[in-house]
This record gives structure tokens, C-alpha cells and sequence, in this order.
């Protein structure tokens, strides 16, 4: 396919879907129908008001059907999209469907077993494979030499309730957290869990479950887990080399590569010598869109899809979040 000869449909009509409308329309596409529960949501006025050519579609199924609609996106909100897998992997056009594409190993399974003989065209949306600074890191890990590494979440709780609900808290590693486990499987491959405990505390009334251990490569690298409620540490991917630099991705729309140290001397603030990590190369990631969607969307579009995320990679990261909580032991303090 050409970008620029497609129709898009859009299920659903948030700001995440007006992200990939802006880049779709941007390389060519043309959005022809969108649909939410209700045509006096507020989100359809604001989609409408954007894109006013764009018809409502009552039926978001029909999408599947309707001649004038090349390919499909779909992305409803973090509970409903598992009500769509079976649909979405089944219809017979492309279709991105936006993470988290189920909610548990089982339910993806059941779908994919279900759908197994045809998924061509069908792409999850983990934007964050498509950073340029992503596809330099994993360049580097290919060159060898990875001494261990380090995946850091911090769940901002308030606002992961705000947004989504106190239901969003149980999981929250299939959702808001799901970007960096994804990343960290893309880069490094198979994870499996050598030791992880658990930390129960409550918000509001709702359990929220931190984890923290150490999980190995499948060449025996390891890698610290840090899952944690309101961590000021900063998120992000780190590795760590045998030649001496420190790769990180921290947050992961900045590459930052260290090397050595910079002496900082005593000042009059600061009485203490010290020792900070010295900045061979620092890049940002492109944010003139959301990183990520426009090579995505290209891929999409295209058919093309790289470094992408197909439904069957989209087990990996639900078998290890499975593997993290079933092995995990209580700590209480």
C-alpha cells in the first residue's frame, strides 16, 4: 500500500487517537470515519472539529466491512480494547490496535489460537520501538558486551487514577507500565525472572502492588526490576558495558551515554569533591508529533513493520508480567 492512497477508519476518538490521525494525515492518509459510544461525546466534537470531513460511524464494526475504509486503528480506552481482539485480529483489513491489546496471557492466547492463520497487517501500537535513540541502543546491544542492565517504573498513582480509574491500579504492568517492559524484551530478548518480591501498600482503599527483584537474559545478563508507586528514581532503561559506557534511555525519549567521571571540586555550597558520570552524547528524541507514531504510522501504512509490534511478540510481555507476579514473594515491613 501507498500512505498516501489510504482511508482510515478510527475506533475511538480520544487524544490518542487524534495523535494518530495527526501523523496519518500527515503522510497522505485520509481519515474517512471515526466512532465513539455516543455522537454527542465530547471527544467526537473535538475529533469533528479537527478533522470535519470525517464521518461518524454508529457501527464501529461496520468499519470492517465498508468498502470506502482501507485500514483500521483501534483505540479505546485501556479496559475495552480485549472486547475488540477477537474482531480486530479477525477483519480482514489492516488494523493497528493500540496497547494494552489484553489484559492477561489467557486472553491473548484463546484470540491468537483462534486467529492464527491470518494477522498480516496487524500491529500493536508500542510507539516506543520506532525511537531512532531505541534503534541506536539496540544497535550497541547487538555489538556485545552488556555487563547488566536496569529497567526503572514509577507509577505516578494519582494521576494513573485520575486518568483511568482506581481498577487501573491492579494493572498497572499491562498498561501504563507496558512501554518500558516492552522495550526492555525488544532490546534484550527473552526475560525470565530469577528472584522478585512484592510490595503491598493501598490508595484510597485500592491494593497496589509494587515489585522489585532481578530478571536474567537468556546469555545470563542480569537485569534489576524496579516496579514501584511514586519512585523518584528516574525511569527509564540503563546498560551497562565491558568498554565502559552507560547507555540510558531516561527517560526513554532521551539517549544519554556516559563515560568515566568529571571531577566537580569543593565549592562553597558543597564542601565534598565529587564525582559525576561524564556526557559523551546526549540526543532527544523528535517530538514535533508524538515520538514514535510517524515511523509507526509509516510502518503501518506501508506494511512494513520493523521494529514493531506484532500480536504474537505481544505475549512476550504478558508471559513475563505473568512469570513477575507468580513468582514474586511478599515482603512486608
Amino acid at each position: 500500500m501507498h500512505s498516501g492512497n489510504i482511508r482510515l477508519g478510527i475506533i475511538g476518538a480520544g487524544s490518542v487517537a487524534l495523535d494518530h490521525a495527526a501523523v496519518a494525515e500527515a503522510l497522505g492518509a485520509k481519515i474517512v470515519a471515526a466512532s465513539t459510544r455516543k455522537i454527542q461525546s465530547p471527544r467526537w466534537s473535538a475529533f469533528q472539529a479537527a478533522y470535519p470531513d470525517c464521518e461518524f460511524e454508529p457501527d464501529p464494526a461496520a468499519m470492517g466491512t465498508r468498502s470506502d475504509i482501507d485500514a483500521i486503528i483501534l483505540c479505546l480506552s485501556w479496559k475495552d480494547q480485549a472486547e475488540w481482539l477477537d474482531w480486530g485480529l479477525s477483519v480482514q483489513k489492516p488494523v493497528l490496535i493500540e496497547k494494552p491489546i489484553a489484559l492477561d496471557e489467557a486472553t491473548l492466547g484463546a484470540a491468537l489460537a483462534r486467529h492464527s492463520d491470518d494477522l498480516a497487517g496487524k500491529l500493536v501500537g508500542y510507539n516506543r520501538r520506532y525511537y531512532q535513540n531505541v534503534a541506536r541502543l539496540a544497535e550497541r546491544l547487538a555489538r556485545g558486551g552488556l555487563r547488566t542492565a536496569e529497567i526503572t517504573i514509577s507509577e505516578e498513582i494519582a494521576g494513573l487514577v485520575r486518568r483511568h480509574g482506581k481498577e487501573a491500579l491492579a494493572f498497572s504492568m499491562e498498561h501504563s507500565g507496558c512501554h518500558l517492559i516492552d522495550l526492555a524484551i525488544h532490546l534484550f530478548g527473552g526475560l525470565s525472572v530469577v528472584h522478585m518480591t512484592r510490595y503491598l501498600e493501598e490508595y484510597d482503599g485500592v491494593p497496589f502492588n509494587g515489585y522489585n527483584g532481578l530478571l536474567e537474559t537468556q546469555t545470563g545478563v542480569p537485569v534489576a526490576f524496579f516496579n514501584n508507586a511514586n519512585d523518584p528514581s528516574r525511569i527509564g532503561i540503563r546498560c551497562k558495558f565491558d568498554d565502559g559506557t552507560q547507555w540510558c534511555l531516561a527517560p526513554t525519549e532521551i539517549l544519554t551515554v556516559y563515560q568515566g567521571y568529571d571531577i566537580v571540586e569543593r565549592s562553597a555550597d558543597c564542601q565534598v569533591r565529587q564525582y559525576s558520570p561524564h556526557v559523551m552524547e546526549r540526543v532527544v528524541e523528535d517530538a514535533s508529533y508524538r515520538p514514535g507514531f510517524m515511523a509507526q504510522m509509516r510502518a503501518f501504512l506501508t506494511g512494513e513493520t520493523g521494529p514493531g509490534c506484532t500480536p504474537k511478540m505481544a505475549m512476550g510481555l504478558l508471559k513475563l508480567v505473568g512469570a513477575i507476579r507468580h513468582q514474586a514473594k511478599d515482603v512486608r515491613v
